[in-house]
C-alpha cells in the first residue's frame, strides 16, 4: 500500500545528522516551482507589479485605500521605483504589518493578469515619459534575448527562471568581475547551477546583436537582411524543408530543456499497489490520515508533480479523511480536491481503484509561518460515507494568554455509524539548537486543555482524535500529559515521519495520531507511515529535480465504522461554539 505498517518497521534504521526541525524549511528552489511557468511566460501569474500599478489597481490590494494608493505612487516617483518589496513598508500608511498582508500579492517583476493596457506616465515608476520608453524597450527585448552584460535587474527578471535575487546576483557579479565572456560563466554566479543554466541559456546573449528581435512568428529567422526599412520575404520551403527547419528549431530551443526533462521520461512511475477494498476482516473501515505538506500554497499546488504525489498517495493508501497542516493559502487544498474529482494527470486518471467523491474545508488563519499566514484543512471522501458537519478554529478569550502559536482546527466528522471530533494541530518547532524547546513544551502542556474544551462542549463524547505535527518524539515524557488521560499514539515508536532526498528513511517522529482508549477499541490495529512514492521528477530538489513533496510523510490509522460506542450529541455546530483556552485575566 505504499505504507510502512508497525509490523514492517525496521528495528535499526540509519539516521542522518539532521538537526531538529527549524522554522522556514528553506530550499534552493522551492517545490512551488512550476515547470510550465518557464514555458508559458507570465500568463499563469496573478501578481501586481508595485512599480507600474495604477491607483485603482493598488486599491484592489487588501487594506489599501485611495489615500494609501496615492502615497505609494508618490513615494515611487520620489525614489525612482521600488528596488525591493521591503521598501513598500516605508510608504506612509503601509508599514510592516500591512506589507505582510499584501506581500504575497505584489511583485517587482510582472504585471497582474488582466492589468490595464499600455503604461502611462501615472503608472511608470518615475512618472516620466522616458521611463515609459524604457519599459517598452524592455518588453520588446523580452521577446528576443536578454543581454547579460548590459541588462539591469528589471530586464534580467524578464528571463523565465530568473527572479529578483538571481538578477541582483548576476549584476553584482558582473560589477565585481567584469563582463561575461561566455554564457557558461553564469555558473559562477551564486544561485545558478547546471540545470538552471541549461534552462535559461537560450534566453540570454552576450551582446545586443543577438538581442534584437529578428524572428518571424513561426520561429524562422529570415535568410536575407533588412534593407531600406523593408523586411525581405523568406524563401518558400517545401514540405521536407519545412519539416527539417522545424526540427532544427525544435532541437536548438529545447535541447537543454530535454536535459532537465530526461529524469521525467525515465522515472514517471508510481509504487505498484493493489487498490484498497476499504474492509478489514470483512468489516467496513476508514483510514484517517494526517499530513504536513510544507508551505503548501496555490503555486506549489500548480506543480503537476506535487499534485500527482499527493493525489496518488491518497488513492494508493485508501485514505478517507486527511488532516492537512501548513497550508499557505485558502485555495491550495481545493486544487487537490479538484484533481481527485476531475483528474487531469495521467496516473490519477488511470487509477484502477475507487477514486471517490471528495470535499474539503479550510480553516481561517490559524497563525503565521514563514512569509505567510497558515491554515489547516480537512479533505474527505463522501463516497465512503464520510461527512463533516462543522469545523472551527479553537478560540480563546480575548483577555487570556496565547496558548498556541497556531490554533488547533476542530472538525466534527461522521464515518458511517462512527462519529468523532478531530483536532488538527501544528505545534511550534523547536528551532535551531532547540532554543524554542521550552515554548514547544508549553504548547504540549496546553494540549489537554484542547481535550477539556471539546469534552465540555460535547458531553459524553469519547472519540476525540488529536492528529498533526507535534514536532517532538511521542515516547518522550513531554507527552505524559496525554497518556495520563488515556491517550495512545497510533503511530508506533521508531516509525520516523520526516523525509528528505538525503535521508529517505527518516530520523525523527514529528507527526502523531493520538486516540482515546474508546477510539482504540474500534481501531483495527493497522496504522503506518507512507514513505514510498513521495518524490517526483517534476519537484525541485535544490537546484536539481526529483525532490520530495514535503519534509513530512503522511501518517494514518485504520478504524472500524460499523458502530459508535458513545451517545454524545454532535449536532451542535463547531462554528457556534467558542472553544476557550487559557486563564482569564
Amino acid at each position: 500500500m505504499g505504507a510502512v505498517n508497525s509490523c514492517c518497521i525496521p528495528k535499526h534504521i540509519d539516521s542522518d545528522s539532521s538537526t531538529p526541525k527549524k522554522m522556514g524549511h528553506r530550499r534552493n528552489l522551492s517545490a512551488a516551482f512550476n515547470m510550465s511557468a518557464m514555458m508559458e511566460g507570465d500568463a499563469g501569474q496573478n501578481l501586481l507589479n508595485i512599480n507600474y500599478a495604477t491607483e485603482e489597481e493598488l486599491m484592489t490590494l487588501p487594506g489599501i485605500n485611495r489615500a494609501t494608493a496615492q502615497a505609494i505612487i508618490e513615494y515611487r516617483r520620489k525614489i525612482g521605483g521600488f528596488k525591493k518589496i521591503e521598501d513598500v513598508a516605508l510608504v506612509s500608511g503601509v508599514g510592516a504589518v500591512k506589507l505582510n498582508i499584501i506581500r504575497d500579492e505584489i511583485t517587482l517583476s510582472m504585471k497582474r493578469q488582466g492589468s490595464t493596457g499600455p503604461p502611462t506616465e501615472e503608472n511608470s515608476p518615475t512618472g516620466s515619459r522616458s521611463d515609459i520608453s524604457f519599459r517598452s524597450e524592455t518588453s520588446r527585448k523580452s521577446n528576443g534575448k536578454i543581454n547579460v552584460n548590459s541588462s539591469n535587474v528589471f530586464q534580467l527578471m524578464k528571463v523565465k527562471g530568473i527572479g529578483q535575487v538571481l538578477a541582483e546576483n548576476i549584476v553584482t557579479y558582473r560589477d565585481k568581475k567584469g563582463q561575461f565572456k561566455a554564457i557558461d560563466d553564469l555558473i559562477k554566479v551564486k544561485g545558478i547551477g547546471p540545470n538552471l543554466l541549461s534552462a535559461i541559456r537560450n534566453q540570454l546573449s552576450l551582446d545586443d546583436s543577438e538581442s534584437s528581435n529578428n524572428t518571424q512568428p513561426n520561429g524562422h529567422v529570415p535568410s536575407d537582411s533588412i534593407n531600406n526599412g523593408n523586411a525581405s520575404i523568406p524563401p518558400k520551403l517545401s514540405n521536407n524543408d519545412h519539416n527539417h527547419t522545424n526540427c532544427r528549431i525544435l532541437s536548438s530551443s529545447t535541447e537543454n530543456m530535454l536535459d532537465i526533462l530526461e529524469p521525467i521520461i525515465k522515472s514517471g512511475t508510481r509504487p505498484k499497489v493493489t487498490p484498497f477494498n476499504f474492509k478489514h476482516k470483512n468489516r467496513s473501515v476508514v483510514r484517517v490520515a494526517s499530513w504536513n505538506v510544507e508551505r503548501f500554497d496555490e503555486e506549489k499546488a500548480n506543480n503537476i508533480g506535487v499534485r500527482e504525489v499527493i493525489c496518488m498517495t491518497i488513492l494508493e493508501n485508501g485514505f478517507g479523511v486527511v488532516a492537512f497542516q501548513e497550508l499557505a493559502d485558502k485555495n491550495s487544498l481545493q486544487k487537490i480536491c479538484d484533481e481527485l474529482n476531475n483528474p487531469t494527470i495521467t496516473h490519477v486518471m488511470k487509477w484502477p481503484g475507487m477514486r471517490g467523491t471528495w470535499k474539503c474545508v479550510v480553516s481561517k488563519a490559524t497563525g503565521r509561518m514563514y512569509r505567510s499566514l497558515e491554515y489547516n484543512g480537512f479533505l474527505y471522501d463522501t463516497s465512503q460515507g464520510i461527512s463533516l458537519s462543522s469545523s472551527a478554529n479553537l478560540e480563546k478569550p480575548a483577555s487570556s494568554t496565547r496558548d498556541f502559536v497556531r490554533r488547533p482546527f476542530i472538525g466534527i466528522l461522521k464515518m458511517k455509524k462512527f462519529d468523532c471530533v478531530m483536532a488538527s494541530v501544528h505545534l511550534k518547532a523547536t528551532g535551531l539548537d532547540n532554543e524554542d524547546l521550552e515554548k514547544l513544551q508549553a504548547e504540549i502542556d496546553n494540549v489537554p486543555k484542547v481535550v477539556k474544551a471539546i469534552e465540555e462542549h460535547y458531553p459524553g463524547e469519547k472519540d476525540i482524535i488529536l492528529l498533526g505535527d507535534f514536532n517532538l518524539e511521542p515516547d518522550l515524557e513531554d507527552f505524559d500529559c496525554l497518556r495520563e488521560r488515556g491517550y495512545t499514539n497510533a503511530i508506533p515508536v521508531g516509525a520516523y515521519t520526516n523525509i528528505s532526498n538525503k535521508n529517505l528513511k527518516g530520523s525523527r517522529t514529528y507527526d502523531h495520531i493520538w486516540i482515546t482508549k474508546e477510539t482504540k477499541s474500534v481501531a483495527t490495529g493497522n496504522s503506518g507511515v507512507v514513505r514510498e512514492g513521495l518524490t517526483n521528477a517534476l519537484i525541485p530538489n535544490g537546484w536539481s529535480w526529483g525532490g520530495v513533496v514535503s519534509d513530512h510523510c503522511p501518517v494514518w490509522v485504520e478504524l472500524y465504522t460499523s458502530k459508535d460506542l458513545d451517545k454524545a450529541d454532535l449536532s451542535i455546530g463547531a462554528e457556534a461554539i467558542k472553544f476557550t483556552l487559557g486563564t482569564e485575566g
